[in-house]
């Protein structure tokens, strides 16, 4: 791959219909895309045996990272099964790309195993409300976002636009840093 091939990639979402994220995320996989899905482990007893259940933390969403010519691509031939997040310029609807830095800082909080961590609907916090801030210390050292009291704690909120918003676990004081 040429790297003007490689500056021509970002980040896209597709919504994912029927609970079907780890199998549209082996297509688009198959198919050369490079993907990220945000998942929780928790654990069940069955017949006296601790299993490990591994499941998407939302379960609509995906993310592939590629060019604007195969996300498109990999709207139609994944057709019924995903749709496309858009957004409309001049009357024609396009792929929404995702700022890098944006989806980076999700991938770094999303990916750290906290079952403190909470799943948001984007709608039902207003986040932009808060201080902006940098997390100093601990397992969040470097992600930006919203502080935002949740439950009477203290949390980091980190956002892909108008996508998913994910409450970190509560962060001391001495961790954050004004912006």
């Amino acid at each position: 791959m040429t790297l003007e091939q490689e500056i021509a990639k970002h980040w896209y979402a597709f919504k994912v219909f029927f609970n079907k994220v780890f199998e549209i995320d082996k297509e688009l996989k198959r198919l050369g895309g490079e993907t990220y899905f945000p998942i929780v482990r928790s654990y069940k007893i069955q017949e006296n045996k601790k299993k490990q259940v591994i499941k998407p933390a939302i379960s609509s969403l995906i993310f592939v990272r590629c060019t604007e010519d195969n996300v498109k691509a990999y709207q139609n031939q994944l057709n019924g099964r995903v749709m496309l997040y858009t957004y409309v310029t001049d009357g024609i609807r396009k792929p929404s790309p995702i700022d890098e830095e944006e989806m980076r800082v999700f991938k770094l909080v999303t990916s750290v195993e906290d079952e403190r961590l909470q799943y948001l609907d984007v709608e039902s916090i207003n986040y932009k409300e808060g201080q902006k801030v940098r997390v100093l210390d601990g397992p969040y050292a470097g992600c930006t976002g919203y502080i935002k009291r949740i439950k009477g704690n203290r949390r980091l909120l980190v956002a892909v636009e108008g996508l998913a918003l994910v409450a970190t676990s509560y962060i001391p004081s001495v961790f954050l840093e004004k912006i």
